[in-house]
This record gives structure tokens, sequence and C-alpha cells, in this order.
């Protein structure tokens, strides 16, 4: 009998968490604003179905709300910081990238890079969520990496130099993670491709390299086939995205030289991975 009740108050509480979290009718939603707002509502709707998909139902339906407000013209800015709890630390730099933002937002980023600025608003909420939850570390360099590589395509529109806080290479290299024994590129990492495709169109490289990893768990004659459909993935993505194959250079390390080191045997998810590096000069 308990163990009935205990499903039937978790299946109750699913409910509940998932009320109001039409994310598929508020993706679809007609945009009633400016390009800005336009690419900003999807960008949201993307970071929703990320967090739904994990089971994150709070900030599913955060995120959600921030994706209807987009479309209906009700943007209210990046995320406060005082709105999450940060590890100690990171206080310093998030503040000085919202300022950044902030910054170039009101310099008229919105209008002279409408989608580099929505995915610069987006990726800085992302990290500000994956911050507070503190969980998954390349969830966290993965969104602040698309906030400084997009802040610096604002900031390169509006001929303004780069802030102290992002003085790094641009683009800086970008990880598209995977699923364990799978080559699907999700919501999370879908957004990273776009963000390549969005820097490639603007620093045009020379080449784009593309590393393909699998973590050490199985075979390795396996897991070098799984990196190498995890690599085309990638390939076809950016190729859809309008990145030309004869710019794109592709190797297959699988297991070996993984990112993180690990035993053999041993799963990671920090090496189910594709690193996506602009080579010679941007």
């Amino acid at each position: 009998m308990k163990a009935k009740l205990l499903a039937v108050v978790s299946a109750a509480a699913f409910l509940s968490a998932c009320a109001n979290m039409n994310i598929p009718g508020v993706r679809s939603m007609a945009d009633e604003g400016s390009a800005f707002d336009a690419a900003l509502h999807q960008n949201y709707a993307d970071l929703a179905q990320a967090e739904y998909d994990e089971a994150d139902w709070t900030d599913a339906r955060y995120f959600t709300s921030r994706s209807k407000m987009a479309a209906m013209s009700q943007d209210t800015g990046p995320q406060m910081i005082s709105e999450r709890t940060l590890p100690e630390g990171t206080m310093s730099e998030v503040e000085v990238a919202r300022s950044d933002l902030m910054a170039a937002l009101d310099a008229g980023g919105r209008e002279k890079a409408a989608t580099a600025a929505a995915r610069a608003q987006s990726s800085f909420d992302c990290w500000l969520q994956e911050l507070e939850e503190n969980i998954q570390q390349e969830d966290i360099d993965n969104c602040r990496a698309a906030f400084y590589q997009a802040l610096a395509i604002v900031q390169a529109e509006l001929d303004v130099a780069p802030a102290p806080m992002a003085a790094m290479p641009m683009p800086v290299p970008m990880n598209v993670y995977f699923g364990f024994d799978s080559a699907a590129i999700d919501g999370k990492a879908m957004s990273v491709v776009n963000g390549i495709v969005e820097a490639y169109a603007k620093y045009e490289p020379k080449m784009i390299s593309l590393v393909a990893y699998a973590d050490r768990a199985g075979d390795a004659m396996y897991n070098d086939i799984l990196a190498k459909s995890r690599v085309d993935a990638v390939v076809k993505a950016l190729r859809d995205g309008g990145v030309p194959a004869s710019k794109l250079a592709i190797s297959i390390s699988g297991e070996a030289n993984v990112p993180v080191a690990t035993e053999d045997g041993v799963p990671e998810q920090g090496n189910r991975v594709v690193t996506v590096t602009f080579e010679d000069g941007m």
C-alpha cells in the first residue's frame, strides 16, 4: 500500500511540475516583436526542452516562461544574478559578464546583431542556471563559452573592444557532447552547433578542426565507430548550417587520448564529445 501511495504521490508531483509547460506550444507562438525577440523566443525554448529532458522541472518552467515572454515582445533582459545561488568564487566574473552584456545590448546590439545578441543573453542565463545547479561541468563550460563567443560577435558589430573578462581567443574551442552510446545531437548540443555556424560566418577561419572521442566503456573498435558516428553528425549539422565541407578537418580519436583521463572500461560524460576548434587565425 505504501509503495502504491508513493507512486501516486510521485505521479501527482510529476503532473503538477509539468503544468503550464507546453514547450512545443510556446515554441510555435507567433512572434510579436523584433528579430532579437524572435531569436530569443527559440533559444529559450531550446533551453526549456533541454532542462525538461533532464527532469529539471523548475528550470524548464522558467525557460518556457522566458520563451513565451520573448514571443510576446515582453522580454525583461538577462536574468538578475541575485535570483540564483552561485558557487563561491564565481560571482565576480558573472557580474562583469552581465555588465558587459547589458552595455552591448543597450548600445544597439539587439538591432545590429539580433541573432548573436539573443544567443549571448540566453547563454548567459544558461550559464547562471548551470552554475547554480553545479553538477555538470561540461554544461557550465559550454554555456560560458557560448556566451563569450556570442558577445564577441555583438561587440564586433558595434565596433566595441572585447571586455577584459572576455579576453580569450575568439571563438573559443567548443565541445559538442553526446549521451551514453549515442550519436544523436540533442537540444543543448544543437545550441553549441548553432553557435559554431554563427561564429564561422563572422570569423571565416581557414579551417575547422573536429576531433571525435568516446569514453572508455566498451570495446575499443566499437568506440572508434561510435566516435566517427558522432563527428559525422556534427559535420552534417554544420554543413546544413552553411559551413562548406572543404573547411572541415576530421580526426577520430575514439577512446584514445581522451580529454578526461580514466581507466579502461570507465564511462565518463566528458569523453563523449566532439571538440571543434577554429584554425589559422580569425
